[in-house]
């Protein structure tokens, strides 16, 4: 009986040990994180503007075409005005492009679209925001640059239709003497030296397009002139 009983717990035993016996476990996998490639940011600095191709595309100093998104293709009827307007904004003026969006802003942040829209150098293209919609009912509201005279708005004007020719005089024995067309003069120039002279005048501010703007009187070049006291 001993003897059986001692086999039995080392049988016992023997079952607990490889019972107990560890099962190797293979290591978990680390995950290695994922290359990213280096994002170039879309808004590229110091560009300098070359040239002005029309109110909405200029030409950069790296040498690219940029096209201002938010604005539409200058009509025949304003587009000089819109060039001029751009000549005097951009022209040699460090700017950002953004080529992703078609943004162009100013050195100091001002967005060019809104400055021509609010100045009525350009007209809304495709679905404008709500901020380029804004400006551009301000323009509208006073009017200014294409909604005033002579465009009214519209790209082209329109001709009016020429009436018929009057039916020619009788002839007659006597002479007449036709009398000569007199001349309206014009109007002189309007030039202000300095802010202070606009000022005295009472013809400030004075805006983009009116008689006596100039470049040189406008400080942050917004298209308004002689500003400062005003706002």
């Amino acid at each position: 009986m001993g003897g059986l009983l001692l086999v039995a717990l080392t049988a016992g035993c023997a079952t607990q040990v490889q019972q107990s016996t560890p099962v190797a476990v293979e290591k978990p996998v680390r995950d290695t994180p994922a290359t990213t490639s280096a994002s170039v940011p879309p808004a590229q600095l110091d560009l300098t503007v070359a040239s002005i191709v029309d109110g909405r595309a200029v030409m950069l100093s790296d040498g690219t075409k940029a096209e201002v998104s938010g604005l539409a293709q200058p009509g025949p009827c304003w587009a000089e005005a819109a060039a001029g307007f751009a000549k005097s904004m951009l022209l040699g003026q460090q700017v950002r492009y953004d080529r992703t969006t078609g943004a162009l802003s100013l050195a100091d942040g001002t967005d060019y679209a809104l400055l021509a829209l609010g100045n009525g150098a350009g007209r809304t293209a495709g679905t404008p925001t709500p901020v380029q919609k804004e400006a551009e009912v301000a323009a509208q509201r006073v009017p200014m640059g294409l909604w005033g005279t002579p465009c009214g708005g519209k790209d082209v004007t329109e001709t009016p239709s020429t009436p018929p020719p009057p039916p020619p005089p009788p002839v007659t024995t006597t002479t007449t003497t036709k009398p000569k067309p007199t001349t309206q003069p014009k109007p002189p120039p309007v030039f202000f030296a300095t802010c202070d002279d606009a000022r005295r005048a009472g013809a400030a501010p004075l805006y983009w397009g009116q008689p006596g703007y100039r470049v040189e009187l406008d400080e942050n070049r917004n298209g308004i002139a002689c500003e400062s006291r005003y706002r």
